[in-house]
């Protein structure tokens, strides 16, 4: 009987090492894709040519809080990857961060829709524009929070910016 017993939790405890040992992987490998592919550089540290820059205001009178910047970039090894991006900069801290990323396409713009709201014009298919966020929250340069919604809009002729 006590063997038995001693059996049974023997194979429990290996269940429970095996159990350990792959969300240990799981989690490692989670962060290193965070770490190393899930956010590219900025812009400014790849090959990439700027498009268009939207200045955000956090109200009327005050300066710019953030800039929306479209990019036309080349990465990868050989650069063979070509497309567009759609940053978030925030000037005061020189902070990026990615909305959106597309391959090379007819085109590419973004607009402001009412406040809170930034739309991204496109000639892709809907498969093809990769939205990083759906919102992203900036500050002012008195550290107030600001959030901006992210939304697509498919048409054959994006909007001059």
């Amino acid at each position: 009987m006590l063997a038995k017993l001693r059996s049974a939790a023997n194979r429990l405890m290996l269940w429970v090492i095996a159990a350990v040992i792959t969300l240990a992987v799981l989690f490692v490998s989670v962060l290193l894709y965070k770490w190393w592919v899930f956010e590219p550089e900025p812009p400014t540290a790849a090959t990439c040519e700027a498009l268009q820059v939207l200045p955000l205001k956090a109200n009327d009178q005050s300066a710019v809080a953030a800039e929306i910047q479209v990019y036309q970039c080349q990465r990868g090894k050989r650069e063979q990857w070509q497309g567009f991006e759609v940053w978030l900069r925030q000037p005061i801290s020189n902070d990026w961060q990615r909305i959106a990323t597309a391959e090379r396409g007819q085109c590419l713009t973004v607009s402001l829709a009412k406040h809170g709201q930034l739309i991204i014009h496109h000639s892709h298919s809907r498969g093809d524009l990769q939205l990083a966020k759906s919102s992203v929250i900036y500050r002012n340069e008195q550290g107030q929070p600001f959030t901006l919604a992210v939304s697509s809009e498919r048409t054959d002729d994006c909007p001059l910016p």
